[in-house]
């Protein structure tokens, strides 16, 4: 039971280590992305308007550092891929679905953790459901995985963490809500829900932004992108912003 409490101790200290102080005025985008542990930056401003000049589009071809190659949702046991060597992904080329639960909605964490499944489960099986049946469907199946942290290949440190995570059923923190949120006061999180993989085509996109829209305001979904569909975005409830300097 000590082994266990220390490891804990051990995975909580060292996993909120691996992103670097800023040093000038970050984005909406980038502030939440920081807070999912996701490493990412923004373009300078004119970098922007060139892009924006060229492609005559603010949301294509702004982050062609991703490759959509990937299946939307992790295959197979995400267990076995992290303990297989074989690298998973960085969590910045990944989808990642997380929510800071308002202390307000659940009193415990396994309550947060029950509160937040459950708007997932719900806006998932409303937004892939392609008829009444498959809405059914989707609405009987729980999710698969839950994380203190993104999925993804982050090191020896974050392999350990995600481990413990899918091993012992993550028990979020009770923290300040973070500032880019609309409620004041405390919240659960972040809860990372399932292990997605990277957008494949434009499709995929759409979709994702369709089940931002039907999430409650707290949850925010990190989009990596795709080139020449969508730049790298975080969604909230259909917003999308992107990692551009203010």
């Amino acid at each position: 039971m000590s082994r266990t409490i220390l490891l804990a101790v051990f995975i909580s200290v060292l996993s909120g280590c691996g992103l670097l102080p800023r040093t000038n005025s970050p984005s909406l985008a980038l502030q939440i992305a920081d807070a999912m542990s996701i490493p990412a930056h923004d373009m300078s401003r004119a970098e922007y308007d060139e892009t924006l000049a060229v492609t005559g589009s603010s949301s294509r071809n702004l982050d062609h550092s991703v490759s959509g190659a990937a299946q939307l949702i992790a295959s197979g046991d995400p267990t076995m891929l992290l303990l297989s060597g074989l690298t998973p992904g960085s969590p910045a080329a990944r989808i990642q679905i997380a929510a800071w639960v308002p202390e307000s909605l659940a009193s415990a964490p396994e309550k947060a953790v029950a509160v937040a499944s459950r708007a997932y489960i719900e806006a998932r099986a409303d937004v892939y459901g392609k008829d009444e049946n498959g809405r059914e469907k989707l609405l009987s199946t729980q999710v698969r995985h839950v994380l203190g942290q993104p999925f993804g290949e982050g090191g020896l440190v974050q392999t350990y963490a995600q481990l413990f995570d899918l091993i012992a059923d993550h028990s979020p923190s009770l923290v300040d809500a973070p500032s880019f949120m609309p409620e004041n006061g405390k919240a659960y999180g972040p809860i990372f829900l399932d292990a997605w993989g990277a957008p494949a085509n434009a499709e995929d996109i759409r979709l994702i932004t369709e089940m931002s829209k039907a999430l409650p305001s707290w949850f925010y979904i990190y989009n990596p992108g795709l080139p020449g569909v969508s730049a790298r975005s975080i969604l909230n409830q259909g917003q999308k912003l992107f990692f551009v300097e203010p």
